[in-house]
């Protein structure tokens, strides 16, 4: 590795999750329709909302690509339908003592760009992390990440 993807991995790939996700999380119900989910978004300037039971347990997410693709691309209203009609069951999510190296990790395997944060003792939701947050303090993780993942590949064959 250059010593450029060094330190740009280097300094903060052992940072914990907890010290970057946004806590707390905004929630939301599944029976709430997509119409108020979106509105949650754009008053928040988010693109998901975590979605949990009514004990609060992490049961899906939804994001604004959920929302184009399931309801805009098919023309159907955003009144008549729930968040959890379309939002995604099994979700990812990482344990709020991982580091963001492993948030990179499973966002990049996974290509995905949220993952809620659990507590590692009870599993209870505790914040949100993604893929603009961690941009903001490491721009070049993910390239740097996926260079690695490419020399990898290059060596194995």
């Amino acid at each position: 590795m250059g010593s450029k993807e060094t330190v740009e991995m280097g300094e903060f790939e052992d940072y914990p999750v907890s010290e970057l996700m946004t806590s707390p999380p905004i929630t939301v119900r599944p029976s709430i329709t997509v119409k108020e989910a979106a509105k949650i978004m754009v008053e928040n300037n988010i693109g998901s909302l975590v979605v949990v039971d009514e004990r609060d347990s992490l049961i899906g997410i939804i994001t604004v690509r959920d929302i184009i693709r399931e309801v805009v691309a098919k023309g159907l209203s955003p009144d008549n339908i729930k968040v959890g009609d379309i939002m995604t069951r099994n979700i990812y999510y990482i344990l709020s003592d991982d580091t963001i190296r492993r948030a990179v990790e499973i966002m990049s395997e996974r290509s995905i760009g949220h993952l809620p944060i659990v507590d590692p003792d009870n599993y209870r939701l505790v914040g949100i992390i993604s893929k603009a947050d961690i941009l903001k303090i490491a721009p070049g993780l993910f390239g740097a990440l996926v260079l690695s993942k490419i020399r990898r590949k290059m060596k194995e064959e």
